[in-house]
């Protein structure tokens, strides 16, 4: 609820907004399509948890629900949901990057220690002290996801036309089970999934990692069962779904999941919410394309490879003997920190078939899904892939994975996979050894939540970061 001059201006402000919103999907209106500022009236819908008497304002100067109770409101309270969808990626996607082998962090000032830099080491105890007292930077962002959508679906059942109801809903459902896959997959084991009911925050017992999939799994299946014909947002669900299911190593149900998503399917996120990706922080403190990150990370810089476009930008300030990885790129995925993200498409369902069929001991399906995406999810086309034999079959699927999804907020879920579904040693998956900073790499495989920040608002959290 914010400040306002009158109800009937208030009206007039909504639809002014959603005259400039581009939605994800089919609209009220064909005119709002265009974006809205996440600083606006919808954005101030998304109520987080740290709010009490959530429905109980009283100030006539104030907007009240009633304001809202019409069209051009139901809609207006899904936008603050999706503006707060758009603003959790930021944070989320940077920091995972940075913690696994996507990013590569260097800095001309090695005595001043930066959360980039506490990311880049896995240095998750300082990671935990750097963030005391304050809001937790993946956590905080993807609950305000839930609480905003709890506060939002209410009116959008009682005022949203009948003709797009179950499009809305379904809409909010799948951004909610994005949020808690995201978690899920980030996240070390313990974490909150706080929410608002009934007009209430409540408060979660801690969750496992995959107790977390499951709820993701429940939660995109309302989704799928409100949506009906709204066929992009049945998308992005299914798709959410078959992420999830793969995470728990339910590769068959995965498969059945993403069945019906083309290939060209794409769901991103609005322009303008700042992905932290552009290169800017070159010549003095550069994050730069992974390239062989303390030893085992990926080659996304020196492979050459178009979907992880770069170019040269400089040489460590602090050198290696290694002068591969010394040589720092900049990405060229995105043309700028306003550039939009794709969080689910048709290409990461091949994906999910293939490694379906990977597991289901296929390799004629596994090699022809991917090299379906080689010839038309990119231009030019690629050259196919060849088998490489049952010993390298699985290290192929998760380079094209990580190729194909690269900042994207998959890497960190895909690296989890790779040590607790098929058992691979830590060092051979996450960078190791002795970063060039001269600070040892930590052990941690998942991003800490902030236990300071989760146990003061949740009584049910008493204990911070489970074992893996």
């Amino acid at each position: 609820m914010i400040p306002m001059l009158s109800p009937s201006d208030m009206t007039s402000m909504i639809v002014r907004l959603l005259t400039r919103h581009r939605s994800h999907g089919r609209t009220v209106r064909p005119a709002s399509r265009r974006l809205i500022s996440r600083t606006t009236v919808v954005g101030a819908i998304a109520l987080t948890m740290g709010c009490s008497g959530l429905l109980t304002v009283t100030d006539p100067t104030l907007v009240q629900d009633s304001d809202l109770a019409n069209a051009a409101g139901a809609n207006a309270r899904r936008l603050g949901v999706v503006s707060q969808f758009d603003a959790s990626i930021s944070t989320a996607f940077g920091q995972i990057a940075l913690f696994t082998d996507e990013r590569m962090y260097d800095t001309q000032f090695p005595l001043s220690v930066t959360v980039n830099q506490l990311l880049d080491t896995r240095d998750t105890a300082a990671f935990q002290t750097y963030y005391a007292g304050s809001n937790d930077p993946i956590l905080g962002p993807l609950t305000r996801i839930l609480s905003s959508s709890s506060v939002a679906l209410p009116g959008i059942r009682a005022d949203a036309p009948a003709n797009v109801r179950n499009e809305y809903v379904a809409h909010l459902y799948a951004l909610r089970g994005f949020a808690i896959v995201q978690m899920a997959e980030t996240l070390c084991p313990g974490f909150p999934i706080n929410d608002i009911r009934d007009g209430a925050p409540y408060y979660s017992m801690p969750f496992s990692t995959d107790s977390a999939f499951r709820y993701a799994v429940a939660t995109l299946d309302t989704a799928l069962a409100a949506g009906h014909d709204s066929t992009r947002f049945l998308n992005l669900a299914r798709v959410l779904k078959g992420r999830a299911l793969t995470d728990l190593g339910e590769w068959a149900l995965a498969a059945q999941a993403v069945a019906e998503v083309p290939t060209d399917f794409t769901y991103q996120t609005d322009e303008g919410y700042g992905i932290p990706f552009d290169g800017s922080t070159f010549p003095r403190q550069p994050q730069a394309v992974g390239n062989r990150d303390g030893g085992a990370g990926l080659p996304f810089a020196s492979a050459n490879d178009p979907r992880v476009p770069s170019v040269f930008v400089q040489m460590r300030i602090h050198r290696t003997a290694d002068t591969v990885s010394d040589s720092l790129h900049k990405q060229l995925k995105y043309e700028s920190n306003q550039s939009p993200v794709t969080v689910a498409s048709g290409v990461e369902a091949r994906l999910i078939e293939a490694e379906a069929a990977l597991n289901a001991n296929d390799p004629t399906t596994w090699l022809t899904k991917l090299n379906e995406l080689r010839d038309v999810a990119i231009a030019p086309v690629m050259p196919h892939l060849v088998d490489p034999g049952s010993a390298t079959r699985v290290d192929t699927m998760f380079k094209e994975r990580a190729f194909w999804l690269y900042l994207t907020g998959h890497r960190l879920g895909d690296m989890r996979r790779l040590i607790h579904k098929y058992n691979r040693a830590v060092n051979t998956v996450y960078p190791s050894g002795t970063h060039p900073l001269g600070i040892p790499y930590g052990p941690a495989t998942s991003i800490p939540f902030i236990f300071s920040n989760a146990s003061q608002y949740n009584p049910h959290i008493t204990k911070g970061c489970a074992p893996e």
